[in-house]
């Protein structure tokens, strides 16, 4: 070998050599200074590993088996603690991370991450963002945050239970932006990719909701196997109410958000909108216990409800597809309750919102349904969320109906059986929060009322007797021809629901048309 050619291999070695012991050096300054940087967070904020593996020539960073820890404010009690088998940041520029005020990132990868949190209602959150608030205060771009196979555990610490538990989170969000210095927008992003499965949550003491998976994206979110459930038996459920609660067995197929938007706007009210939301084959169990002490309470009207909601909340289409309802309602001790049911549910709501300003924009709901197993029912049902009488119009329409198919009910709750057949109801309401009026017609034929015995089963021949006296058997001599019944001035029952009070204006309608002249008011 030459003397010319062994300098050019000699130099080159020695710059290899020259570049590996920078590229070293480098890397022991950037984790010493990273290591640095950890020992100065707050100490109610800990990081632990098992070791920091840096290459500055790719830009890696990665924790191995890291622990991280956020204390309370007020003792040593741990909040939060996170559980990783790696955590990676790829492509960071430790140039800009090393002299200039910003942090810039190709991907960040959380790899396994198991999070238990420990909710405290006596802990204020903002000791949380407390212990967080030293955290960076640098502006930090990133192209993508990555969650792989992630984990989340939420305990109630006064009750040592689990509140939230999901499982197989997997999370992508693109285009980060971070930076505490602008207090009006502190973290921005441009999309993100979502799903989860085996969701349960506590909603509160009596209630559970489990959800067998979830994905979502910026435009649209899609569930499967949701549900919410009492979590004790009625008669367990019963025993422990100091006033009446309803039971709850709810199950939903699936349920799909189109066209979704959500975030904050006056940097606090949060928002949520979107422009079409299906339930599918929805199964509504209700089982109320009336031998429990009434919830006096006032119970607003829907229109209240929306305008009372404190996020706002845009919905321009929400529709329910095949849906059931059955609701139970027990008054005797010795019974298990009268049913109402509703099959083949498929309702259409449109305008469900709190956002709408002009004064002609209505909350407009419509049913078509079949109740009790054979009776079409059609529902038209119309309401502004801005006026705040709470004014509405609801309007129906029932088409042949068995009398005795309402006995399940009757008999059990009321001690009434009926007989006969009602051919067609129309019905309309209009009122609002405090008095309403009800404009009834109905066809029937050879109808008739038993009054039964306290045991529920005898027939109460003089009771009977009297009331048939007053109620019409038939519609009319024609087969073709309406009772008209009507009743101005039905009050509602503030501390009832909103199906009370269309049943008390249904009832007084009913009343007039069967015991009255039958004839339609001049007036309507």
């Amino acid at each position: 070998m030459s003397k010319r050619l062994k300098k050019i291999v000699f130099g080159i070695s020695g710059l290899i050599i020259v570049f590996a012991i920078g590229i070293f050096t480098l890397n022991y300054y950037i984790k010493n200074k990273i290591e640095n940087e950890i020992a100065r967070l707050s100490d109610k904020f800990k990081i632990e590993y098992k070791d920091i593996d840096v290459n500055a020539l790719s830009g890696t960073l990665s924790f191995v088996n890291p622990l991280v820890s956020l204390y309370g404010e007020t003792n040593q009690e741990i909040n939060l603690q996170a559980e990783l088998e790696r955590f990676t940041i790829e492509d960071v520029s430790f140039w800009d991370y090393l002299f200039n005020d910003r942090i810039a990132v190709e991907n960040i990868i959380f790899n396994k991450p198991n999070v238990t949190y420990y909710h405290n209602d006596l802990v204020k959150s903002k000791s949380y963002k407390n212990g967080l608030k030293n955290v960076s205060n640098k502006k930090i771009n990133i192209k993508s945050i990555q969650i792989n196979n992630g984990a989340v555990k939420i305990y109630d610490v006064a009750t040592d239970s689990i509140m939230l538990q999901s499982k197989k989170i997997d999370f992508r969000i693109s285009a980060v932006l971070i930076n505490q210095k602008n207090k009006k927008a502190p973290f921005s992003y441009k999309d993100f990719n979502f799903s989860t499965r085996n969701l349960y949550y506590s909603l509160n003491a009596f209630d559970n909701l489990f959800l067998e998976q979830l994905t979502a994206n910026s435009s649209s979110t899609k569930l499967k196997g949701f549900a919410i459930k009492t979590k004790y038996k009625k008669e367990v459920l019963s025993k422990m109410l100091s006033k009446e609660r309803d039971y709850f067995d709810l199950t939903v197929d699936s349920m799909v958000v189109k066209h979704q938007d959500f975030g904050f706007q006056q940097d606090s009210i949060f928002y949520f909108k979107s422009k079409r939301v299906d339930f599918y084959n929805p199964h509504f169990d209700i089982y109320r216990d009336k031998l429990v002490t009434d919830d006096v309470t006032y119970k607003p009207l829907y229109s209240n409800m929306l305008r009372g909601l404190k996020f706002n909340l845009t919905l321009n289409e929400v529709f329910l597809n095949n849906a059931k309802i059955v609701y139970t309602e027990k008054v005797k001790e010795d019974t298990d309750g009268g049913k109402l049911e509703f099959s083949n549910f498929n309702a259409e709501i449109k305008n469900l919102s709190n956002t709408y300003k002009a004064k002609d924009t209505v909350t407009a709901i419509h049913v078509n349904a079949i109740f009790m197993k054979n009776t079409p029912l059609h529902v038209v049902w119309d309401f502004d969320v801005n006026n705040t009488t709470d004014a509405f119009l609801y309007k129906g329409e029932l088409g042949n109906l068995e009398a005795n198919a309402m006995n399940q009910f009757m008999e059990p709750n009321l001690n009434v059986r009926l007989k006969g057949i009602i051919n067609k109801t129309y019905f309309t309401i209009s009122g609002n929060d405090s008095i309403s009026q009800v404009d009834l017609k109905l066809k029937y034929d050879d109808f008739d009322v038993v009054v039964l015995k306290q045991n529920g089963k005898e027939k109460n021949k003089f009771l009977s007797s009297l009331v048939n006296l007053i109620v019409s058997k038939d519609s009319k001599k024609k087969s073709n021809s309406f009772r008209f019944g009507s009743k101005t001035g039905v009050e509602r029952d503030k501390t009832k629901s909103v199906f009370n009070y269309q049943w008390l204006n249904i009832k007084a309608g009913l009343l007039n048309a069967m015991t009255g002249n039958g004839k339609k008011n001049k007036n309507n």
